[in-house]
């Protein structure tokens, strides 16, 4: 099956790929106008059917008969933006046919066409760095204290709420999946430890892609049966809560032969899915070793690694010194006895570990200097801003500017609901648009950091851009971004 959707002006993207070069990612995008995007195999939810049928008739008539001669049927123009807006939430499926102009697709005959008006449409946003497992902790925690008050209220929930209703935990991430799917989020990076297959069940109601990051966390690891295990046997690294997700996988025929006759990936003590990955909490909460050996196999793997870097002034003080209010909290539950800090910043004791390259998502990254950036940049790691939750727990700004000046490859991420008001990624560029200047980046840059800079940071060959043979993820730019691109009428 065959539709097509209309749009003034398209922004595909095409061609490009994480931007190294600040001339590259400043400069103005190419716009389409008037051109038309052929989907093949996509089907419709009842909001998107219900949104392309009301209107006018715009299937254009059989090249092969006068103008006007025929009337196929066809479906129907959505009433402005709003109705725009629900024909792309209502997509779900299929892969780009064709990008071609207006005057092109009237030669095909037979494709039912939805003229969406006078919008923008982009590549489908891409959400890099969430714990959608805390959606149900939303507007709960401690914020504008700094880090150490806002994780201990985050520890004191979690483990108040270790009874949470099942109920209540659905409802929130419905609600998660809601506002992603509002702002045309393609695909998420999420980091879980808990409660992967009910994100899954989740991203998949919503037709959001997921890419599940099992975080590897603490200085004391033991083997699925309880035993006590070295921090590089990789097996023991994963969260139990991945065999579920293993087994949710496998009912949905993603993993081909089921929990029990699939082969394990190298290290991993069940099935995976090809988007489950291992991640590093961060520097201080999680052994050397085990850090190592997660990026160790996700490299052999071809899978990204992701970690939080440089996020919170006490992080840099408990690497640096071992001390500080940091120090005081991990002491009593994550540190083990005669635990010595390694003595350096964190940018730099992430590369002495090999935990920095082309393979990495390091999130956060706020508390950087110029070594630090200059080191990143090296490095080909791809770092993921997320600066309102950064501004909600008061840790810091990150450089944006100076790093997208050094050829840092960037994305963006809107962590979690415990730590931002929404989950909506243009918003998260807005903040970095809204910054003073000399720290902020311009519409241009954050359209691609909100598309091909994200996919390429996942590992996203099929997402990002507008373009034959990607995902059929469609986003409309927003009124400010359009004025500010020039691309308003």
């Amino acid at each position: 099956m065959l539709i097509a959707v209309r749009a003034r002006r398209v922004i595909p993207l095409a061609g490009e790929g994480p931007a190294r070069d600040p001339r590259d990612l400043f400069s103005p995008p190419r716009v389409l106008d008037d051109h038309v995007v052929v989907i093949r195999g996509v089907f419709l939810d009842g909001a998107g059917q219900a949104a392309l049928t009301d209107g006018a008739c715009t299937t254009p008539p059989d090249a092969n008969v006068p103008d006007g001669a025929n009337a196929p049927d066809g479906v129907g123009a959505p009433n402005g933006a709003d109705g725009a807006a629900r024909v792309l939430s209502g997509l779900r499926g299929g892969v780009i046919e064709a990008v071609e102009p207006m005057d092109a697709f009237r030669r095909r005959a037979g494709v039912p066409l939805s003229d969406l008006g006078e919008v923008t449409l982009t590549p489908g946003v891409v959400n890099c760095h969430t714990h959608l497992e805390l959606s149900h902790l939303a507007g709960r925690t401690v914020l504008g204290g700094g880090f150490v008050p806002w994780v201990k209220s985050l520890l004191s929930l979690v483990a108040a709420g270790a009874e949470t209703p099942p109920d209540v935990r659905a409802a929130a991430l419905t609600e998660a999946a809601r506002q992603l799917a509002a702002c045309h989020t393609a695909h998420v990076g999420d980091i879980t430890a808990v409660a992967p297959a009910a994100v899954h069940r989740a991203m998949q109601a919503a037709s959001i892609g997921c890419s599940h990051f099992a975080e590897v966390f603490g200085y004391r690891f033991t083997t699925p049966d309880g035993e006590p295990a070295a921090p590089a046997d990789t097996a023991a690294l994963w969260p139990r809560a991945m065999a579920e997700l293993a087994s949710d996988l496998a009912a949905d025929d993603i993993v081909p032969s089921g929990p029990t006759g699939a082969s394990p990936a190298p290290g991993a003590p069940f099935p995976l899915h090809p988007d489950a990955a291992l991640a590093g909490h961060s520097l201080y909460s999680t052994h050397p070793v085990a850090l190592a050996a997660a990026r160790r196999w996700c490299e052999r793997n071809h899978r990204v690694f992701s970690m939080h870097l440089a996020e919170h002034p006490d992080e840099v003080e408990f690497l640096t010194t071992g001390r500080g209010a940091l120090a005081d909290l991990l002491a009593v539950r994550v540190l083990p006895p005669g635990f010595a800090a390694p003595g350096m910043r964190p940018v730099p004791y992430a590369a002495d570990l090999g935990l920095l390259d082309e393979g990495t998502l390091a999130v956060h990254c706020v508390q950087l200097d110029a070594s630090d950036i200059r080191l990143l940049a090296e490095s080909g790691a791809h770092v993921c801003l997320c600066p309102r939750s950064n501004a909600a727990i008061s840790v810091g700004t990150a450089p944006a500017r100076a790093l997208a000046a050094a050829g840092t490859p960037l994305c963006l991420g809107t962590d979690s609901l415990a730590s931002n008001h929404d989950l909506d990624l243009w918003n998260e560029a807005r903040a970095l648009r809204d910054l003073p200047a000399g720290h902020d980046l311009p519409p241009a840059a954050l359209l691609r950091l909100l598309t091909v800079g994200g996919a390429a940071a996942l590992g996203r060959g099929d997402i990002g851009a507008i373009v034959p043979g990607r995902r059929a993820r469609l986003a409309l730019l927003p009124q400010d971004f359009s004025q500010a691109l020039g691309t308003t009428p």
